[in-house]
């Protein structure tokens, strides 16, 4: 596993955990919550072994990332963006699981030239705004 900070444009830290097989397909992970880049630590030879590159940010405020106040969920397309290409990735899947599903999905709406494919894995909204708690 390698786990590095990006700089984002705005100044903001993005820490990342890149798993799996270096030269593998690349693949963007966003994790649920409570959680962080490191949620797949544990099966990192298994996706080297498939041959899955796994490059997992951690949300704004979460883990080693900047908080970033005011922050929406389309907003983490633009990091998905900053980080690939400072990856050198024109293309990659996406992929996210439980609160991080939405995530992948803003970026694969927004990113359509750069993103081959999307998956979401028991997908939830983000349960931080007051809308998500109405009626629950």
């Amino acid at each position: 596993m390698l786990d590095t900070t990006h700089v984002m444009a705005d100044g903001r830290e993005l820490a990342v955990a890149e798993l799996g097989a270096p030269d593998g397909a690349p693949t963007f992970f966003f994790h649920g919550a409570p959680s962080s880049r490191l949620a797949l630590t544990l099966l990192d030879d298994e996706l080297a072994t498939v041959g899955v590159r796994v490059i997992a940010p951690d949300r704004p405020g979460f883990g080693g990332s900047t908080p970033q106040p005011g922050r929406r969920i389309e907003d983490a397309a633009g990091d998905v963006a900053q980080v690939a290409d400072a990856l050198g990735l024109a293309t990659f899947a996406v992929a996210g699981h439980s609160s991080g599903g939405p995530y992948a999905v803003a970026a694969a709406a927004q990113l359509t030239d750069r993103v081959s494919a999307a998956l979401v894995v028991a997908g939830a909204t983000d349960m931080s705004g007051p809308p998500a708690w109405a009626d629950y």
